[in-house]
């Protein structure tokens, strides 16, 4: 049997504990280890029959999407999965995914592409083209437009150099895209286009929603074009008003807590000279008629999360891409119903359950499954759920 030597009473400065004390020590030492209570309970077993999830399917070689007119032409580098060079008269609908932050692109595209490869009749028609914006430090994009760190998440133009195409905004590159797209001798089947975008991608593709004037013309050419924006971390508001600190309705925000709240890209004042009608009232009215599905992970909400815009403009609309994005749907349908005659609203708001900021679970989910290829689509089967967002009054 194990036995411990009697503990000294004697301390370091000479001092003796009590005896009490000594004995309740020596007694707690001699206790037999059986009787010790674990305080943290083992996790279950591991199941060694649970399929590991499919690794990503190869990513293919970027492509050079070429833009522009014939005169002044430039390229862009894009993830597809079709060669751009072959015949696409086959194609009906096209999915354009923007990156997140800078050398994205690949990562959004093995994000999509799954959605498009598990279904044969959408495999047969559709393209994705995922889209790079290159920085200035990309050396693999000599000669390609380049934008200075993350300006073209705003709209923001390239940089001017010798060995470059002339500048032009970020909304430029994106009416290129659709012009191109439109082109009914190249796709002669076309019916939708689709542009989606998650985080700082959505927060460009929110603002080109708003204020982009070729909506209209591809609509009356017979396709259709959606904005799908998910989990974007600002939003671009139409008046001064923001959401009350206790989130009872909106009112103008304290301009001695954020003097530029309410200037681009968080409010109408100083609009880039890309929108060309600055009237807000009228940009409303044609954004409310767009086909915009707005998609909100209900686990988005870590106030220190990465990426999250900490400018004061974005913090005037709350702490979260959460609560941002729920109290700007809330809006969305303020402005709606305000005034004699309701304005007809044709945004759809989806929270996908569960999800946080995570590109493939928002574009994955069954909602992103039937923004990005049709209301008829069928996600996966163990897709993240949806639920319709209600805006309170």
């Amino acid at each position: 049997m194990l036995s411990l030597a009697r503990p000294s009473r004697r301390l370091v400065g000479g001092s003796r504990l009590p005896k009490v004390a000594a004995g309740s020590l020596a007694l707690a030492l001699s206790l037999p280890t059986a009787n010790v209570v674990a305080q943290t309970p083992l996790p279950p077993p591991y199941n060694y029959d649970e399929p590991l999830p499919k690794p990503p399917s190869p990513l293919p070689d970027w492509q050079a999407l070429i833009l522009g007119s014939t005169r002044q032409s430039y390229r862009m580098p894009v993830y597809a999965n079709r060669n751009l060079a072959d015949g696409l008269k086959d194609i009906r609908r096209v999915i354009v995914v923007l990156p997140s932050a800078r050398r994205k692109a690949g990562q959004h595209y093995q994000d999509i592409a799954p959605l498009v490869t598990r279904d044969p009749d959408r495999k047969a028609d559709t393209l994705i083209l995922a889209l790079e914006f290159p920085t200035s430090i990309d050396a693999s994009f000599t000669g390609f437009p380049a934008w200075r760190k993350a300006s073209w998440e705003t709209g923001g133009e390239s940089v001017q150099s010798a060995d470059r195409p002339a500048p032009m905004s970020a909304f430029q590159v994106l009416d290129d895209i659709v012009l191109r797209l439109t082109d009914r001798q190249e796709l002669p089947a076309l019916t939708d286009i689709v542009l989606a975008a998650h985080g700082s991608g959505a927060q460009l593709l929110q603002r080109y929603a708003v204020l982009n004037d070729l909506d209209g013309m591809v609509r009356r050419h017979g396709s259709g074009l959606r904005y799908v924006v998910a989990n974007a971390p600002s939003y671009l508001y139409l008046t001064d008003e923001r959401p009350r600190r206790n989130r009872a309705g909106y009112a103008p925000y304290e301009r001695g807590i954020c003097p530029t709240y309410n200037q681009y890209p968080y409010g109408p004042q100083q609009l880039p000279p890309y929108a060309q009608d600055p009237a807000s009232a009228s940009l409303y009215v044609r954004y409310a008629a767009r086909d915009v599905v707005y998609l909100l992970g209900s686990a988005d909400n870590n106030p220190e999360g990465r990426g999250l815009d900490k400018h004061c403009g974005a913090m005037a609309q709350g702490a979260t891409r959460l609560s941002r994005g729920q109290d700007y749907l809330r809006y969305d349908h303020l402005l709606a119903n305000r005034g004699n005659q309701p304005i007809k609203l044709m945004h759809v708001q989806q929270h996908v359950m569960k999800v946080g900021h995570d590109a493939a679970g928002m574009f994955r989910s069954e909602c992103g499954t039937r923004a990005l290829l049709g209301d008829d689509a069928q996600a996966a089967d163990r897709a993240a759920t949806c639920e319709t967002i209600t805006p309170l009054p």
